[in-house]
């Protein structure tokens, strides 16, 4: 059903426009975590340029964010009942979007605060991985969204969905540790800002999948489509 809505409503030039800009607000996103993710795991080093850059593609970001909010608007105002389904669903995962760009913030504030990269025990460790598959989760996450693909979204929707355990596992195991608090929390925040991302991720992967009514509930019990 995605499919078809996707194609119809990518056959009219203000609406094709308004989903090619969400694809845009995605790729931002990407742009803003990896070089946060190149602070944490020492691939790069903390700058100006840098900090002001992130920023400016938040900026960026919320303001193809209002741009789409705006059109989507207008365009159901001038056209009542048409494109209704397809529409709700860009005005939720355009949402996502502009909310991943500021937990990447929330990350970059955390990587400013550590003052320098992940310290190379057994929680460093478990954060560049979990930093690593963030990353790769991007990759089939945008690509479900602009193919309307619902296989890849299906499998992005179950990495989210195991990332997120893996933050929780985190969080537990810092609870019962007895790290400096000031490390304890920092470590803390970082979990929780890389869940939020991998949530949103995967609401915005659940948009091939499911009906609107259960966007953004990839966390609850769901049963994927058997193949016919």
């Amino acid at each position: 059903m995605f499919r078809e809505l996707m194609e119809a409503f990518r056959r009219r030039p203000l609406l094709d426009q308004m989903y090619q800009e969400m694809e845009q607000m995605l790729a931002e996103a990407v742009n803003m975590y990896r070089p946060i993710a190149g602070l944490l795991t020492g691939a790069a080093k903390p700058s100006e340029e840098t900090h002001a850059m992130i920023y400016a593609t938040d900026r960026k970001i919320n303001h193809i964010q209002r741009k789409i909010r705006k059109q989507l608007l207008e365009h159901l105002t001038m056209s009542p009942g048409s494109d209704v389904p397809i529409s709700l669903v860009l005005m939720s995962i355009s949402k996502d979007a502009e909310r991943i760009g500021d937990m990447c913030k929330n990350i970059l504030e955390v990587a400013e605060a550590l003052g320098g990269p992940l310290e190379n025990g057994r929680y460093g460790e478990r954060f560049r991985a979990m930093l690593a598959e963030t990353d790769a989760l991007f990759g089939p996450t945008v690509e479900a969204f602009a193919k309307s693909d619902s296989e890849l979204g299906h499998g992005a929707v179950e990495r989210g969905r195991k990332l997120a355990k893996d933050c929780d596992a985190i969080i537990d195991d810092l609870i019962e540790d007895n790290l400096p608090c000031r490390l304890a929390v920092l470590y803390t925040l970082l979990a929780r800002h890389l869940k939020r991302i991998c949530s949103h991720l995967s609401n915005i992967a659940t948009s091939v999948v499911m009906p609107f009514h259960r966007l953004d509930y990839f966390d609850e019990k769901w049963d994927r489509p058997r193949e016919a």
